[in-house]
């Protein structure tokens, strides 16, 4: 018997199902086993060490039968691979999102406008959740707004792990995945790969890569930090919890409801960011800290993980106060009064959520790319750089718009005069590249619709 025809049955193997208890969630964003430490009484997600970002074309031709030969043999795929590497930080964690281009160019517009959630504008549903996404106002000339049909996101505490998948997906030959051949997992024919973005995110990780690679500014990355601008960014109180960055989840944001086709699903926004580690590090650790949250801060230089909870927030009032007195807003409270919720709430699930709840996700990690590890759209160079992959959900890419424009706070600075160093940390970024997508429910992140 060929076992490249009939794919071997794991679990006659190791059936993980057993070994590590998982209940898969609803949502793709949802990270099972994820731990978490104390840093100095504020909690702190660990997510997994690395990264790696695939985006693609669909190489097929726009066919609702090829299309649905598509969406089995992806689910297949998918599941070959969760069949060998466990739900959790030691195995894998796999993300399918999609462009609009997929939703334009290979199913019906009818099919599209009746499953699409609609953005709620002035309590009206309005346009489509998810939209191109724009040009900011201190976004650099050369910014490339992208058009993926499609994009993976894999992480896990192993790299090897992330490497095998990537090979047995995307790359034609003969198929192993913890050294045993697979006979699904090959869909390489499906999709034209347009980059690889690799990364990393941890414990000093990023003070040992980037001293390693000699980029400037590295050196005086704070021992311990978990991303190279210092400060942690995965406080389990400034991240969304449990399936709140949803569509449906909290009311107000967009017209989809728990029984929506895309319930469980997001807007996933997608860029690439070069950061200027050498300009934010000639800033002593006070300035850098009221730029990263707000000028009224008096964490030590010790403190990487200053508390976001809930009564941290700092909304609209506030932040014009801090504008005023102060000459100097942070990142943080740039978008806290649009990323937390003003009110407590009740989602559609009947959850209690209390005012200063985070409602927007980032899953962000840094890389040494420049920009990426492939390109099919450009040159690669082999001189590293530090940047950062931003991936963040959230209800609806309008909300995401809304929150991206408080990082240039233009009106905020006009109206007070700021210097643009003053600007929370805006000065010492440039976005390269960048894109909006639909990460859908678990049960249809294989080529969505198309059964329909």
């Amino acid at each position: 018997m060929d076992i490249m025809q009939t794919p071997l049955n794991w679990a006659e193997v190791v059936d993980y199902a057993k070994r590590y208890r998982v209940q898969p969630p609803k949502t793709q964003y949802e990270l099972p086993g994820i731990t978490q430490e104390d840093h100095n009484g504020v909690a702190v997600a660990v997510p997994p060490a690395w990264h790696a970002v695939v985006t693609a074309k669909v190489a097929f031709a726009p066919d609702p039968t090829i299309l649905r030969a598509a969406q089995d043999r992806l689910g297949r795929a998918l599941a070959e691979i969760e069949s060998i590497f466990p739900l959790q930080p030691n195995g894998l964690f796999m993300q399918v999102a999609y462009g609009l281009p997929y939703f334009e160019h290979y199913l019906a517009h009818e099919l599209v406008e009746q499953h699409m959630p609609r953005a709620l504008e002035g309590g009206q549903a309005s346009r489509s959740a998810i939209i191109e996404t724009i040009r900011f106002p201190k976004d650099p000339d050369d910014l490339i707004l992208e058009h993926n049909d499609i994009c993976f996101h894999f992480k896990s505490d192993y790299r090897d792990n992330i490497t095998a998948v990537i090979g047995a997906l995307f790359y034609p030959g003969e198929k192993f995945l913890n050294g045993i051949p697979v006979g699904w997992v090959d869909v390489s024919d499906l999709f034209r790969v347009t980059s690889i973005r690799r990364g990393f995110l941890g414990k000093n990780l990023p003070k040992i890569i980037g001293t390693r690679e000699r980029i400037p500014g590295a050196e005086k990355i704070p021992d311990g930090a978990m991303l190279f601008m210092g400060f942690t960014s995965s406080h389990v109180h400034g991240l969304a919890q449990g399936n709140l960055p949803s569509f449906e989840t909290i009311p107000g944001y967009t017209d989809a409801t728990p029984s929506s086709y895309f319930a469980g699903g997001t807007a996933m926004h997608l860029s690439h960011i070069l950061l200027d580690l050498e300009g934010w590090y000639k800033l002593d650790h006070r300035a850098r800290l009221h730029r990263m949250f707000n000028p009224r801060r008096t964490d030590e230089p010790a403190v990487l993980s200053p508390s976001q909870a809930p009564d941290t927030s700092t909304f609209k009032a506030e932040l014009d106060r801090d504008a005023r007195n102060y000459q100097v807003i942070g990142h943080n409270e740039q978008m806290q009064h649009l990323t937390r919720l003003e009110s407590a709430t009740t989602t559609a699930y009947g959850q209690r959520l209390v005012r200063g709840t985070v409602v927007f996700l980032r899953q962000d990690f840094d890389t040494i790319e420049n920009p990426f590890e492939y390109w099919s759209g450009g040159t690669v160079s082999t001189v590293p750089r530090s940047g950062v992959h931003f991936v963040g959900m959230a209800p609806s890419s309008q909300f995401f718009e809304q929150v991206r424009r408080e990082m240039d706070s233009v009106e905020i600075q006009q109206r007070y005069g700021l210097a643009d160093e003053n600007i929370g940390f805006t000065k010492f970024l440039a976005t390269t590249h960048r894109q909006n997508f639909l990460l859908p429910p678990r049960a249809h992140r294989s080529f969505p619709l198309a059964e329909l």
